[in-house]
């Protein structure tokens, strides 16, 4: 029976082997689907490598790693010649269409190959969403957005979310209309890892008695 073949996850800790794209022999064995996705998960499998670089050495690795995989993909792709309106026919057509957008992570290091991480801190919003059902207004849906993107960003950053929500109100007030501190409440800031990483004492804690952000 033959092995199925799955999609690796980019984002999992799990350690796995370096993939060996077919050669032309080993090709004929295989279904066009099965090497589409063993050249999805050589492209994953080299992400992994460069996940701990600093985004401008991953591009360059990117450059030299990548992109021959990215070469081979293209060349390969234009030998197929499914039948119109088949499944493998619509993704050939589609991966065509996108042939410069799938590359785009390419130009910034910054970027991530898949927007699979996107996809699950978008789900949390699915999940409540069957709870409220509608939005009874445009605003708010903003509302609910922004409140999302907040605690999402958050959760990237590792912190304490009702510490950071609670922390981000007890400053916000005063700049209201400025700029001046947005930048020391943002999550990833080096004031708010101090801040809301631990616990943190409410009562204490309050507009009055509260230490100054940095720099303002």
């Amino acid at each position: 029976m033959r092995k199925r073949l799955k999609l690796l996850d980019i984002n999992s800790d799990v350690a796995i082997e370096d993939i060996n794209l077919p050669d032309e022999e080993e090709a004929k064995q295989l279904l066009p689907a099965e090497i589409g996705l063993l050249y999805c998960n050589k492209l994953f499998y080299l992400e992994r490598t460069l996940k701990d670089l600093d985004p401008e050495e991953r591009k360059q690795q990117r450059t030299v790693l990548e992109q021959p995989v990215w070469e081979q993909f293209w060349n390969w792709l234009d030998t197929l010649h499914p039948t119109g309106g088949s499944k493998l026919g619509k993704a050939v057509i589609y991966a065509q269409n996108h042939h410069e957008t799938l590359m785009n992570y390419l130009l910034d290091g910054r970027c991530e190959i898949s927007n699979n991480r996107a996809e699950r801190k978008a789900k949390s919003y699915a999940i409540g969403r069957k709870a409220f059902l509608f939005h009874t207004s445009e605003a708010g849906a903003g509302a609910s957005a922004v409140m999302y993107s907040i605690v999402e960003t958050a959760k990237a950053n590792n912190l304490n979310i009702f510490q950071y929500l609670y922390t981000v109100l007890l400053y916000m007030p005063d700049y209201l209309n400025s700029s001046a501190g947005i930048e020391q409440l943002m999550p990833w800031s080096e004031f708010i890892k101090e801040q809301c990483l631990g616990l943190i004492d409410v009562e204490s804690n309050v507009p009055e008695k509260r230490i100054p952000l940095p720099d303002v």
